[in-house]
């Protein structure tokens, strides 16, 4: 392993440039190699305790929740996500700060010999560095959030006290299987034997992984039949609504994200974080909950960049967030117009995406974010036409905006999707780094 005054990379950019260059070893299922990078640099995920979520839809914004509630308990809490909108960092983060550039470079720096040496992935090397900075943080609890699938993700090697699974629907369905119920076995491969999972999910996905837990004797807690929520308010503030739970009752928890989906996803994270109670791993504070919840932010999840007209960017994409997304848009928003500016990875359901939108949208502009991955604009728009979608083709995402802001009253409302690509692009043309606060 490289030692800490060794240089290898003379720049944050040339680090990340290495990084993602090992994009091109994406499918390599197992945990081996990233088992031997962590016995590489000495097994930092022993050192703390780890909070899994998996699912399709939700996680990302469900372990924000999660680690936002820790932190306000003042429990030293790292988060892992991905995949990242603006950069990097983004994606490991201490009690909400996150990682610094140099010290991304320190840590591959000290992985790549040995990543070298086994053709690593880039999500191992990524995951194996979080590992090894949370370790070296002093960090207790880390919610880790699964990159794809489950069973085979590399967040697999590091052994959960608490498996959460949030909504399952179609998706990357080359490789996890082409219905849900294959999918949802996929994602209860984070399921430890004699272990614990919180399911947010529901129909047949929630079946699924109930028999899955019962196979490894892991204790099963259903979020839909074991918390009762009512009086729920949903606004473009965000939404506030009462949670029973078992013994334990909230009046007015609020949230800051905005949509019912986030309600929900909030829900399986307040009831995650009374399993963690269960498991003596943290005594609940009901201020700390209420901070928690209506502090806990995430990137690019129906956030608010701009106003009059306003300019939403959500990452949702698939047909199932874009049906939850859709139907948030029209809950939370008035508006004349709405104009969709979309850009969409080759490997997703186009069609199954583009469909959720056709009866929605006044006109929607087909764009290519910056990755080699994204599906044709025009392929896009032929969809589009076929669905009876009014559009038309920007090539770059920045254009696109700009494009759909040129036509857009101030009555109207300006949508970006289809991908984190898509959303970062346009966030980072607009020069727009943080959360806009209503």
């Amino acid at each position: 392993m490289a030692k800490h005054g060794d240089r290898v990379f003379d720049s944050y950019q040339s680090c990340l440039d290495w990084l993602f260059a090992r994009h091109r070893f994406v499918m390599k299922p197992g945990l081996d190699r990233v088992d031997w990078l962590l016995g590489c640099v000495g097994e930092p995920q022993q050192k703390f305790r780890i909070v899994h979520v998996g699912g399709t839809n939700g996680k990302g914004s469900t372990s924000c929740m999660i680690a936002s509630m820790l932190s306000e308990h003042g429990i030293a809490t790292g988060l892992y996500t991905s995949p990242h909108v603006l950069d990097f960092t983004e994606r490991v983060t201490v009690n909400g700060k996150a990682i610094g550039p140099d010290r991304v470079v320190e840590l591959v720096e000290r992985i790549k010999p040995g990543a070298d040496e086994i053709d690593a992935t880039f999500f191992e090397i990524a995951t194996a560095a979080a590992a090894l900075h949370f370790a070296e943080e002093g960090v207790s609890l880390v919610v880790a959030e699964v990159g794809l699938g489950g069973r085979l993700d590399a967040t697999n090697a590091l052994d959960s006290v608490l498996s959460v699974i949030t909504r399952v629907a179609v998706d990357h369905a080359e490789v996890l299987g082409s219905d849900v119920a294959e999918i949802a076995a996929e994602k209860a491969g984070i399921i430890r034997e004699d272990g614990v999972v919180v399911c947010g999910s529901d129909g047949v996905a929630l079946e699924v992984i109930r028999g899955a837990a019962a196979a490894k004797k892991a204790r099963f807690v259903p979020v839909t039949a074991d918390a009762k929520v009512s009086n729920l308010s949903i606004t473009s503030t965000g939404s506030t609504f009462d949670l029973a739970y078992r013994m334990d009752a909230y009046e007015r928890l609020s949230i800051s994200m905005l949509g019912r989906h986030q309600a929900e996803n909030a829900v399986t994270a307040l009831v995650s974080m009374h399993e963690l109670e269960r498991l003596a791993l943290i005594e609940i504070d009901d201020a700390a909950i209420r901070r928690g919840l209506s502090e806990a932010c995430c990137i690019g999840r129906m956030q608010i960049i701009d106003r009059r007209p306003t300019v939403v960017a959500d990452v949702a994409h698939n047909p199932d967030g874009a049906r939850a997304l859709v139907a948030a848009i029209d809950e939370v928003f008035d508006y004349e117009r709405l104009i969709v500016v979309l850009g969409i990875m080759g490997d997703k359901d186009a069609r199954g995406f583009i469909a959720e939108f056709a009866e929605h949208t006044d006109v929607a502009i087909m764009t290519r974010p910056a990755s080699d991955r994204a599906a044709d604009p025009e392929e896009l728009s032929a969809i589009a036409a076929d669905l009876g979608l009014a559009n038309r083709v920007v090539p770059s995402a920045g254009a696109a905006i700009e494009s759909a802001l040129s036509e857009a009253g101030e009555a109207d409302l300006v949508l970006v999707t289809g991908s984190h690509y898509t959303v970062g692009d346009v966030m980072t043309s607009l020069g727009v780094g943080q959360l806009l606060r209503p």
